[in-house]
């Protein structure tokens, strides 16, 4: 069950990422995990018009204002998604561990939520294993 809270946090990881991106984009693949020791976030668009795309850090040299407000956005994304396990916590339901959301440009989200013990998979292989799946395929229409 979707609740209100959970649907406000997806639309404001939208929004985030996409103050994020200084350039017209056509789609956005992003991978979280949390877990008691950790909590890893990244993320690829791509370019409108592009078949490659770009990883979030390369983003920062693209920047022509400033990359502090940058990492502010991105500390926000954290944020956003520690509270929306909050909000899976509050709402009773099971806990994931990782998830990918997906955005286009017409606005359109697809989330999968993950619920593996990630902790004996090296994080290395998980996110080769997660572009292979994501990025090495053709772009999916959400």
């Amino acid at each position: 069950m979707v609740t209100k809270e959970m649907e406000r946090i997806y639309q404001e990881v939208a929004d985030i990422l996409v103050k994020m991106i200084p350039e017209k984009w056509q789609t956005i693949f992003l991978y979280t995990e949390i877990d008691e020791k950790n909590h890893r976030l990244f993320f690829y668009y791509y370019p409108e018009f592009s078949t490659e795309p770009v990883y979030m850090l390369d983003v920062a040299s693209m920047l022509k204002g400033s990359k502090r407000e940058w990492e502010v956005l991105a500390n926000a994304l954290y944020d956003a998604f520690e509270r929306l396990l909050l909000a899976f916590d509050e709402a009773e339901q099971e806990l994931w561990t990782n998830l990918t959301f997906q955005l286009n440009s017409k606005g359109n989200m697809k989330i999968k939520f993950d619920y593996d013990d990630l902790s004996t998979v090296d994080f290395l292989e998980k996110k080769e294993k997660w572009e292979k799946e994501y990025l090495q395929a053709s772009l999916q229409e959400l």
